[in-house]
């Protein structure tokens, strides 16, 4: 698996005691460090994204500013929470570079492997078309896929969003967009507010949006029924070309960003689920782009679980397989804390009498 990295990531300041800093990537890449050395992965070293290409989903005027904070040096905010500092445009670009990077490597007949992971700051989830927030500068998930969309000429691509917080920026880029099916999972009501269950795409994109709104204290049995009652049937549908994954760590139990319960190994599972649709529909391609997560060794060990959810070599067939692979029984099935929710989810979807 490739997991693009790069030093300069670290060089992103969002200013003293904020949650958002280079520890993170410390942590991630040390924990990484250990895969390389087991031959599980290949460290790729990204090139910056262009400033045409980054216009593929935000305005000019926006870019501009963010170059012009980052040339002028000192820290400024674009909003409360989300710093610009003298290496924030390069970062910014060299994170949005290094999706697109990945993608030319497994879209690349000659390509060792077909799935990556790009570990980099600043993330993106949050990031608008005109405007940063939330820690987010620009979107990387949402360019990745626009780069595929037009670099290669997919048709349907589907991004599910681990984070805790809702994608409120990629969710807004692709709403109107049946050629991306955007899946979020994250804790509601919760920061920035967004998420409901209601909210399904309109225009073009009525029912390519799925928003999965969990109550706080939710954990991992809800995810895997969600993942099996729900989005695999949804995908076995969509029949998507490329599964890309934002994947936040702040859904672990021990990050104090959240209220949700997951463990690492709830991430190898979740990926394990996932690579099945890449397996099946995607000639096994898969793009992984970090979001959040602040706990710096829960979320070290989870993108470590993360990677090797991608690497088990399962088959499945049916729902059921997807049980007795993951050894769920009534007992799990009753842990479920958010089944009105799911039910009711299905059944919209016509997906449960």
């Amino acid at each position: 698996m490739y997991f693009i990295y790069d030093d300069h990531f670290l060089k992103h300041d969002n200013g003293i005691s904020h949650p958002e800093n280079p520890e993170r990537l410390k942590y991630i890449k040390r924990a990484a460090d250990s895969l390389e050395y087991r031959g599980l992965i290949e460290y790729i070293s990204p090139g910056p994204a262009g400033k045409k290409q980054i216009e593929m989903v935000h305005d000019s005027s926006y870019i501009n500013r963010v170059e012009e904070l980052s040339a002028r040096g000192g820290l400024s905010f674009l909003d409360m929470d989300t710093g610009v500092s003298r290496h924030t445009y390069s970062c910014a670009l060299l994170a949005a570079g290094g999706c697109m990077d990945g993608l030319d490597l497994i879209f690349s007949e000659n390509s060792r492997y077909k799935k990556f992971f790009l570990a980099c700051r600043p993330p993106g989830h949050h990031a608008f078309p005109a405007g940063g927030s939330g820690f987010c500068i620009f979107n990387n998930a949402a360019l990745g896929a626009k780069y595929a969309l037009e670099h290669y000429g997919l048709k349907r691509i589907v991004i599910v969003d681990l984070d805790a917080h809702h994608g409120n920026g990629t969710q807004d880029i692709f709403y109107e967009d049946s050629r991306v099916f955007y899946i979020s999972f994250h804790q509601y009501p919760h920061y920035p507010g967004t998420g409901a269950a209601d909210e399904r795409g309109s225009g073009k994109g009525k029912g390519f949006n799925l928003n999965l709104p969990f109550a706080p204290g939710t954990g991992e049995p809800d995810y895997l029924a969600a993942l099996i009652e729900i989005v695999i049937p949804l995908l076995d549908d969509y029949r998507p070309e490329l599964v890309m994954v934002s994947a936040g760590y702040d859904s672990h139990v021990s990050d104090s960003m959240s209220s949700l319960e997951l463990a690492e190994d709830s991430y190898r599972r979740i990926m394990a689920s996932l690579s099945h649709i890449s397996r099946k529909y995607c000639r096994e391609r898969m793009a992984i782009v970090l979001e959040g997560g602040y706990e710096y060794r829960s979320t070290a060990d989870s993108t470590v679980s993360t990677v090797m959810g991608c690497l088990e070599d399962n088959s499945f067939k049916s729902a059921s397989d997807l049980e007795k692979y993951f050894g769920i029984d009534d007992s799990g099935k009753g842990r479920v804390k958010n089944r009105t929710l799911l039910d009711r989810t299905a059944k919209e979807l016509g997906l449960k009498q």
